[in-house]
């Protein structure tokens, strides 16, 4: 455990709870927190002077891409920056070519911020959204898809992991059947980006879109969508500024424009430098400090623990199978309300979610925890038994 406890001394979020909701939003690590507030002094000191903080600006950009490139597989130039998930897939929705009568198949377990979009193209382009259960098992989900895909199908939006029930969905065969029939697949990596590993190329997803302040210890507003190589040119840009151009100059007053190379023509926004250099320091810390197969490791020995440790009490069930669980393990107690149980955990210094409508708890491991948190959970356990 001492790697563990070096760690938890660069995150100072972790000494004041047990910090167990980074699905929600991760901690973030003080390397990153001195890289954004040197940022921001030398921003103070110097001013935002046009040509120096854009040089900053796209190094530090640039950075991040070959850290995701490094992290998740996949060319640097296939990543889009984004300001998180929802953002990404407004960005595949609203790019794919979609006509009245197409259809999109979505699982009814996915967050309001993949879905929305979709429902927003049967609202503005009579597209028709097919709904079907995420929560069958992983052989039965497949079979389902192959059944729902008509020759209208042009897209299956699912999760990675899914935040309302913390199964793994099987992209990789999800992939396959849509494939086989020209259908693409575009994934919420929210839950799954840097909780288990995860190799873009070799899943063979079309659009995979996630944030940079879950698993990956970023602040808030900073996120990517990876395309695949070979479907970049399917997308039509739908925002544009003068950064979608592959020079600033690129346009005329007649209304012609040379887009950038790949999917950087989708972004039309750099956003704040402080944001990227902090996720940039995060992201190296996690490499270097921490180390991704150990945070592997470690995130699915402690969601394996916590389940073992669950199975103790009859009035709880744990709901996330066990060889389908990633960073995610969600659990109901009997005849307690899931909000009041969170409310009773925080309470005692524990910080989980809930996930109301299946009246679920939801509790997240990552790199920073320790198992004496899970023992301080189990402790709000035994009280909820009465």
């Amino acid at each position: 455990m001492a790697h563990v406890d070096n760690l938890r001394r660069h995150f100072p979020a972790v000494r004041n709870t047990a910090f167990l909701d980074t699905g929600s939003f991760g901690a973030l690590p003080d390397v990153a927190v001195q890289s954004m507030q040197d940022t921001l002094t030398w921003e103070l000191t110097e001013g935002r002077l046009a040509a120096a903080y854009a040089e900053r600006l796209i190094v530090a950009q640039r950075q991040v891409r070959d850290q995701l490139a490094s992290l998740l597989g996949g060319d640097a130039s296939g990543f889009m920056l984004t300001d998180g998930t929802t953002h990404g897939l407004n960005t595949v929705l609203w790019g794919l070519p979609l006509q009245p009568g197409d259809e999109v198949i979505v699982t009814d377990v996915e967050h309001e911020g993949a879905v929305l979009p979709a429902f927003v193209q049967r609202q503005r382009r009579d597209v028709v959204v097919k709904v079907i259960d995420g929560t069958l098992s992983a052989e039965s989900i497949v079979n389902v898809l192959d059944r729902t895909i008509t020759p209208r199908t042009r897209l299956i939006l699912c999760s990675h992991v899914s935040r309302g029930t913390g199964h793994r969905l099987p992209l990789e065969q999800i992939v396959q059947v849509a494939h086989a029939r020209g259908v693409y697949v575009a994934v919420d990596g929210a839950q799954g980006a840097g909780a288990e590993p995860f190799d873009l190329r070799a899943s063979g997803v079309d659009f995979y879109a996630f944030p940079g302040h879950k698993w990956l210890c970023g602040p808030v507003g900073v996120g990517a969508l990876y395309v695949r190589r070979q479907v970049q040119g399917v997308l039509e840009q739908t925002f544009i500024g003068s950064h979608s151009l592959a020079e600033s100059d690129a346009w005329n007053w007649s209304g012609t424009y040379l887009a950038a190379p790949g999917v950087s023509r989708f972004e039309h926004n750099r956003g704040d430098l402080a944001k990227w250099v902090g996720w940039l320091e995060s992201l190296q810390f996690l490499r270097v400090t921490a180390g991704w197969d150990y945070a592997y490791t470690h995130i699915q020995g402690l969601s394996g623990q916590l389940m073992d440790m669950l199975l103790d009490f009859d009035h709880v069930r744990v709901v996330t199978p066990r060889d389908r669980r990633v960073g995610l393990v969600h659990f109901r107690v009997h005849q307690v309300d899931a909000v009041s149980f969170v409310r009773s955990a925080a309470e005692r210094a524990v910080t989980v979610r809930a996930v109301p409508e299946r009246q679920l708890v939801r509790v997240s491991t990552a790199v920073y925890n320790h198992e004496e948190e899970l023992g301080r959970l189990v402790n709000v356990v035994k009280a909820a038994r009465g």
